[in-house]
């Protein structure tokens, strides 16, 4: 089994102390048992995370296409991730609100969605899939090609200036949309309930699907309390991953921070190097700092 755990490690400080904190003995034991091998990622900055680059490779894929696997598609589309957001307007500039803290229901995502399809209609060759209330794709045929943009996992909770797409066409679209959402029956409703407001959507995560397909459970459970910014959660989601998946046998373990992604495999080791490992195991936050 190949387990890959996206957002494994972050670089803020309070996640790192929140992580340091936990006893996880299975983790500990997969560290000492595989050893490092391939490493895919750049830096923080760069437009997709790395357990998406880290999937492309193991694809055999070029570049990321989250939205195409999300649908689970084939070539013939590309696909784009479409995500509600609340952009919050602070003196020091825009934020971009975490999904789940717009705390959306099915029913209104279904509203917002109606409203959306005015701007990328079926009857052009747009198709679109509810993946939840917070996550939809469209696709079509060429549109979307040669579009390129940020993850939403990237904008998430931080500010939007470095984050926004070049591409003239995406900003085009998410400024009709805003215009769209603007004064919209939902958001009255939302505001007088004293929620945010749905005031914009964010287009990323595009690409089409390759012909391959990977053999690998991604358990993506510590992502929302992350990008939500709940570092209680994220270290009790940490501590149900341990009792769980890690307590399995794993052929893999791939874990990702926000630079990198790592991968440990099996592979053979001598007397010397197990006798090491087992006086001197891994410190598991050493390897996420890393990341």
């Amino acid at each position: 089994m190949h387990l890959m755990i996206p957002h494994a490690g972050a670089l803020d400080d309070a996640a790192r102390h929140a992580f340091a904190g936990l006893a996880l003995p299975h983790l500990t034991e997969q560290l000492a048992r595989l050893t490092a091998a391939e490493t895919w990622g750049t830096d923080e900055y760069s437009p997709q995370p790395p357990h998406h680059l880290a999937l492309a490779a193991l694809r055999g894929q070029a570049v990321p296409s989250a939205a195409a696997w999300a649908v689970d598609a084939g070539p013939d589309l590309a696909w784009a991730l479409m995500t509600p957001v609340h952009l919050a307007v602070g003196t020091d500039g825009v934020d971009v609100l975490p999904p789940a803290a717009l705390h959306l229901s099915e029913s209104e995502a279904a509203r917002l969605v109606g409203v959306l399809k005015e701007l990328w209609p079926e009857a052009e060759g747009w198709q679109w899939r509810t993946l939840d209330a917070t996550r939809w794709a469209i696709g079509h045929a060429s549109a979307l090609d040669g579009l390129q943009a940020a993850s939403i996992e990237r904008a998430a909770g931080r500010p939007i200036e470095p984050w926004l797409p070049d591409s003239r066409v995406l900003r085009r679209w998410q400024n009709e949309a805003q215009m769209l959402l603007h004064g919209h029956a939902l958001n009255i409703e939302r505001e007088a309930r004293g929620e945010h407001v749905i005031n914009a959507v964010w287009i990323g995560d595009i690409g089409r699907a390759g012909a391959a397909s990977a053999e690998i459970t991604v358990d993506d459970r510590l992502t929302e309390p992350l990008l939500s910014g709940d570092l209680a959660a994220w270290a009790d989601a940490w501590q149900r991953l341990d009792a769980g998946p890690l307590a399995q046998p794993l052929d893999s373990l791939t874990l990702c921070g926000e630079r990198f992604a790592r991968r440990f495999t099996r592979q053979p080791l001598s007397l010397l190097q197990k006798l090491r490992r087992r006086l001197q195991p891994p410190d598991p936050a050493a390897v996420l700092e890393a990341l």
